[in-house]
């Protein structure tokens, strides 16, 4: 990929290790121009703090600035610079829009119809169903799913969207070199090669840090027209991400939850204040005006051969998780009769069984 004189000084200096997206405008509006700053970087050392100034001098120099462009090229690494023409328009008004973004993958970083999924990195057997359900049926409707490829309810979304053939972008809170969770490198090249982006702000080599996954937040919300909160407690990073969209003016919507499930407790909240309750992709469809083409939802079809006993465990498991002992009292089972239809049940994969010896629908 061919780079203007521009371009090569705009990335060449978001390299710098300290280089802020504040402290990069703040040197643009002093130099007017990052020409005069590559050619002769010592005269706008008083543009940022003395500890930033000598990583800028590094970053400068034309050795390493050809390291730089053949690592990435290596790397099959591109980067758009904002005063690209393919830097992404709905990035141009977030708070401290990324002076350059480095992508794996597909450059298209507009698409018309994208929506984000974030949520907890422990989701509940509840919170796992409902991202792979969101993210698939979403997906078969021609969107793009956003999300930031962490553990959890991120990983479920992207992998639930390729599984449905859709296109995923994935926004990292470390530098491009490495995949972090390092188990979702497998993952992250799925992505690319299925037309999809992984992206970040960060110096190819910046590791991950405390700080980095909340500013990829303002990011993933801004590539986005709305943003779908799964699970989280009311501290959790998703609601940093919520909070981002409601600051750039996206909608939010997020799955409601038992009040008794403390990673409702986020979800809960953001409806409480107003953001939009999701009960199916079709409300998302409808409420965006996305061409909502899912079929009407069908009536439950209760699983063929249930003898009676197995009918009554079916009924009591329709609309909760309950534990071994709460269908005995709750169905005045014989606990050895119980115990062989919940076998039988499972290896039929009618129900499964979760941890703390609980049992739900399949």
């Amino acid at each position: 990929m061919s780079y203007t004189q521009e371009e090569m000084a705009w990335i060449a200096i978001s390299q710098a290790s300290g280089m802020t997206p504040r402290r990069f405008y703040r040197l643009l509006s002093a130099a007017g121009d990052l020409a005069p700053v590559m050619q002769e970087p010592r005269a706008w050392q008083g543009a940022v703090e003395s500890k930033v100034f000598a990583h800028l001098a590094e970053a400068c120099r034309e050795e390493r600035v050809s390291q730089l462009f053949e690592r990435m090229e290596e790397l099959s690494i591109r980067a758009v610079a904002r005063c690209s023409t393919d830097y992404p328009e709905a990035l141009e008004h977030i708070s401290d829009p990324p002076p350059v973004l480095f992508v794996r993958g597909s450059l298209d970083l507009g698409p018309e119809k994208a929506l984000a999924i974030v949520g907890t990195r422990r989701p509940t057997y509840d919170g796992k169903k409902s991202a792979a359900r969101f993210a698939r049926e979403l997906s078969e409707n021609g969107v793009c799913v956003v999300s930031g490829l962490a553990r959890g309810i991120d990983t479920l979304s992207h992998s639930a969207c390729l599984d449905a053939g859709g296109r995923t972008i994935a926004v990292l809170g470390n530098g491009l070199s490495s995949v972090y969770p390092p188990e979702n490198a497998s993952l992250a090249q799925r992505i690319v090669d299925r037309g999809g982006s992984i992206v970040s702000e960060l110096p190819l080599d910046e590791a991950p840090s405390r700080w980095s996954f909340p500013a990829r937040n303002r990011i993933i919300a801004g590539l986005c027209r709305a943003v779908l909160v799964v699970e989280g407690d009311a501290r959790s990073g998703s609601m940093i991400t919520a909070g981002c969209a409601l600051e750039q003016g996206r909608d939010v919507f997020a799955i409601p939850g038992s009040i008794y499930n403390s990673l409702a407790e986020g979800t809960n909240r953001l409806i409480q204040n107003g953001a939009y309750p999701a009960l199916s992709p079709r409300d998302i469809l409808e409420y965006l005006r996305w061409d909502a083409l899912l079929p009407a939802p069908n009536k439950e079809i209760t699983p063929p051969e249930l003898d009676e006993s197995e009918k009554k465990i079916y009924d009591l498991l329709k609309n909760e998780a309950l534990s071994f002992e709460e269908l005995v009292q709750a169905g005045g089972f014989d606990p050895d009769e119980l115990n062989a239809s919940l076998t039988l049940m499972t290896l039929r994969s009618i129900i499964v069984r979760l941890p703390g010896n609980q049992y739900r629908i399949a």
